[in-house]
């Protein structure tokens, strides 16, 4: 055995068989010190660092166009809708200005006849009153004092009620937030109400358009005075508990809505607008129809 060791000893020796010498694979915390880089990281800063060449650059030149149309394209609508702003700019005022004051017109020819009708109406109350009286009379006076027309005074509430955003159309009160408080004042015991000067009837309805109120299609402006026309203390004890007068005492902490209350010893309401009557007629007398039998002839022998 040590002389087959030593032969082989004397072969490798001579340079027959070598044996190939193992190295050890490199440690772990060696391969993260060495290697910071990722391979694919080192792969992307070459091939950027790489120069160019010119079939690399060419494909970004179509979008490069496109984007430059594009926007000369936009600028040129832009510059074109502009100058159609700009001169159009005039006549949108004008005719503003003209449908303004043809709103005006219309509102002050609205206001005349509602007090030609009322001076009209008074006078004919008055010369009914001269006729004499008698209980159609009394009839017709209860029924035109709850119709509203007739004015009335007496002592009641003003409610004021401001809404700073209302003229800019984004305001907090809308119309059934007034009709909310105005049958909480009638539930409160009023006898007679009127909202910026305009009337209420037992028909009378509260809309809204805009940012504008309309009472019985009668534009009213904020800020919006209800009066009430009844005993002053007896109201104010029932209007603090009810529906309405919570609601705007909420808005008012909430959207800045201003809500006040007062006491006044004289108010004086207009009678409301005068109304179309329409009059019951008896329907047109039928003629009786003709029986067959009184048509036939007798025949003839």
């Amino acid at each position: 055995m040590a002389e087959e060791s030593k032969e082989r000893a004397q072969r490798e020796a001579a340079g027959g068989n070598p044996r190939v010498a193992r190295t050890a694979p490199p440690p772990m915390l060696d391969s993260l010190l060495n290697d910071i880089l990722d391979p694919g990281y080192a792969k992307a800063a070459a091939r950027k660092a790489a120069p160019q060449t010119h079939a690399a650059r060419s494909p970004r030149w179509p979008a490069i166009v496109w984007i430059v149309v594009g926007a000369l394209l936009v600028g040129l609508l832009l510059g074109v809708a502009g100058r159609n702003t700009r001169d159009n700019a005039p006549g949108i005022q004008q005719a503003r200005d003209a449908l303004n004051l043809d709103v005006a017109q219309a509102q002050a020819d609205e206001s005349g006849l509602a007090a030609s009708a009322s001076s009209l109406a008074t006078e004919v109350r008055s010369r009914q009153a001269a006729v004499g009286g008698g209980s159609g009379q009394r009839t017709l006076d209860i029924l035109e004092a709850m119709n509203a027309l007739t004015p009335v005074a007496g002592p009641g509430l003003r409610v004021s009620v401001t809404d700073p955003d209302a003229a800019a159309g984004e305001g907090a009160v809308f119309d059934r937030d007034i009709q909310v408080l105005v049958n909480s004042l009638w539930a409160s015991g009023a006898e007679a109400i009127a909202i910026s000067g305009v009337r209420l009837r037992l028909t009378s309805a509260i809309r809204q358009a805009g940012g504008a109120i309309l009472v019985d299609n009668r534009p009213v402006v904020w800020p919006l005075v209800i009066e009430a026309i009844g005993n002053p203390a007896s109201i104010h004890q029932k209007f603090i508990s009810t529906t309405g007068y919570g609601r705007f005492q909420g808005f008012g902490q909430l959207y800045g809505v201003g809500f006040d209350v007062l006491a006044v010893d004289s108010l004086t309401l207009p009678a409301a607008a005068a109304i179309d009557n329409r009059y019951v007629e008896p329907p047109p007398a039928q003629t009786a129809p003709v029986s067959a039998a009184s048509t036939q002839t007798s025949p003839t022998r």
